[in-house]
């Protein structure tokens, strides 16, 4: 009998290999759940002694059912789906991935911008119709000397600073968290919200989900914006509120958006948004590369290693369990 139990909550990667590979230092059984068999899932949690969690939500109805669990590993940044609270009232360690899929998700954000800006889809759609005039796309306009806004300031702002500088933008950004510093070593302007919004040719969005970020952007912000301006957002849908988004579209307030999350994935297929040909979705697939998913699930796997052998978590997230 396997000393440890680690349970995968949800796996949608190519392959589970790379769990499997890295687990193999501890004396462990791997189990992978199912979602859909809520009490199956149950029994699993008063199992586990660890878990790797991507998308499901682990509540604190099944923090609670987590008896033996020490730790809950995330394969990303974010964390809400996970009750961050109440897990550290457990004592649960909550650890997430940070750094595989900065660059990752960086580029894409810029490839929707690009994309979004020189109206790619709509001229490779017209093409493919037999419509060979780039008239169908006026007006587009140039990039250089535009203005970049990112609305937050962490690690893939960053990187989606740089490349922007190198495309000739000039790029501010807004995050009352970062200190000035922060923003003077990557030569970003810091700016308050309402700045950014009015300023910005291109706003880019780099922030979590949280109770003060959701909605941030509403009909107030879409009525502030250029109406040249698009929105990029390859963070949490929430943060858009999206019948305010469909309402600045329909109504011509800004000129479109580049969307890799929204607020509910998959909403199916005759959701508002999906009939622009200024707005472009892609299916929260910005961190995505085979590099990127290996190294995701492997850094989760090892952080479950580290602890179930009686080791401190590298990337912890309720850092106050150090404390303690």
């Amino acid at each position: 009998m396997s000393k440890y139990t680690v349970v995968i909550s949800d796996s949608p990667f190519p392959s589970p290999q790379p769990f499997l590979d890295t687990l193999k230092e501890i004396d462990c059984e791997i189990i992978f759940a199912d979602l859909n068999d809520k009490a199956g899932f149950e029994m699993l949690c008063e199992k586990a002694d660890g878990m790797i969690v991507t998308y499901a939500e682990i509540n604190a109805a099944i923090i609670n059912q987590l008896t033996k669990c020490r730790i809950l590993a995330r394969t990303g940044v974010a964390v809400n789906n996970i009750d961050l609270n109440e897990a550290t009232k457990k004592k649960i360690y909550v650890t997430n991935v940070v750094t595989p899929q900065i660059l990752e998700v960086a580029k894409h954000a810029i490839t929707l911008l690009l994309t979004s800006v020189k109206k790619i889809v709509l001229l490779n759609n017209n093409v493919k119709k037999g419509i060979w005039n780039f008239n169908a796309a006026v007006p587009i306009y140039q990039m250089t000397g535009k203005t970049l806004g990112l609305a937050g300031f962490g690690n893939i702002a960053k990187e989606v600073a740089k490349i922007a500088k190198i495309l000739g933008l000039n790029v501010i950004a807004y995050d009352p968290y970062v200190k000035q510093e922060v923003f003077a070593e990557s030569d970003v302007l810091k700016v308050e919200f309402s700045e950014l919004i009015k300023v910005s040719d291109y706003i880019s969005i780099h922030m979590p989900l949280t109770e003060e970020t959701k909605d941030l952007f509403n009909t107030a912000e879409f009525d502030s914006m250029k109406q040249t301006a698009y929105i990029i957002n390859t963070s949490r849908g929430g943060i858009i509120n999206e019948d305010a988004l469909i309402e600045a579209i329909d109504k011509g307030k800004i000129a479109g958006a580049g969307l890799d999350v929204l607020s509910t994935e998959f909403p199916g297929e005759d959701h508002p948004l999906f009939k622009y040909p200024n707005v472009i979705i892609t299916p929260h697939s910005a961190y995505y590369s085979e590099e990127c998913v290996e190294n995701l699930q492997k850094s989760a796997a090892h952080e479950i290693v580290r602890v179930l052998k009686g080791e401190k978590p590298l990337s912890l997230v309720n850092k106050e369990l150090l404390i303690d």
